[in-house]
């Protein structure tokens, strides 16, 4: 479910970045993408969550030019094309940071996958953004059920 979850923060955050207001947002398109409620709830109550505890959307750039990493011919040998593609469109909503990114690699490569695609990334991002490897941080965390919502 988390990995549905992103996607959905992914979709909000690129609508955003193209100058949409939250409140614009068509939530009908999501649902009819196949999203239910709960994962639309949750993810909009994480980034209401971010939103209340002062914390920027975006990753902060401190560079004023954005350079961007080539990948080794290792890294392109492990990801698919699609995998790199979705890693490249995380960094440039500012979804991920550049360590975030070399942290995500470095897991790719420790967990032992022969090939990673973007159900991989996303996992993998999953457990970034939503600090599920810090577990001493339980009530951080908001992923709701399938028959929750956000009032």
């Amino acid at each position: 479910m988390q990995e549905k979850i992103i996607e959905i923060i992914v979709h909000i955050l690129s609508e955003i970045k193209n100058s949409k207001h939250i409140h614009e947002l068509d939530l009908n398109t999501l649902k009819g993408e196949g999203y239910t409620d709960a994962e639309i709830n949750s993810a909009f109550a994480w980034l209401y969550s971010k939103i209340d505890a002062g914390e920027s959307l975006f990753v902060e750039s401190k560079k004023l030019n954005k350079s961007h990493r080539f990948f080794h011919k290792s890294e392109k040998n492990i990801l698919t094309l699609e995998a790199i593609g979705y890693l490249i469109q995380l960094k440039e909503l500012n979804i991920i940071s550049d360590l975030d990114e070399e942290v995500i690699l470095d897991k790719i490569f420790f967990l032992g996958y022969q090939k990673a695609d973007i159900g991989e990334i996303k996992l993998i991002v999953a457990s970034l953004i939503f600090n599920l490897e810090d577990k001493s941080d339980i009530l951080g965390r908001l992923i709701l059920q399938n028959n929750e919502t956000v009032n």
